[in-house]
């Protein structure tokens, strides 16, 4: 046999058998994070499982129709300050 057809065929084997053994390690990488996606799965599910138990308040839609209502409320106790405040001023101006 030629030695450069040898020479390839030794390297064409060293590199199939590298080969084999980065799938052989790909095979063993896959097996451990498919055993921690299902550990972590579980882990999820458990942890889950309690919250669904809870009861939905029945105010969480009108969350941002109380804010808005605030805000009105916040607004009309503003102008009402204001008015004081000017009404103090004009008596502290018949005061003076």
């Amino acid at each position: 046999m030629n030695p450069d057809i040898k020479q390839k065929l030794e390297t064409l084997a060293q590199k199939i058998e590298a080969s084999l053994l980065e799938k052989n390690a790909l095979k063993e990488d896959i097996r451990y994070y498919q055993n921690e996606n299902r550990e972590l799965k579980a882990a999820l599910n458990k942890s889950a499982a309690p919250t669904k138990n809870f009861p939905v308040p029945t105010e969480s839609p009108n969350i941002a129709i109380g804010k808005e209502r605030y805000a009105e409320r916040i607004a009309a106790i503003v102008k009402q300050i204001d008015g004081y405040v000017e009404e103090i001023d004009k008596c502290v101006a018949q005061l003076g």
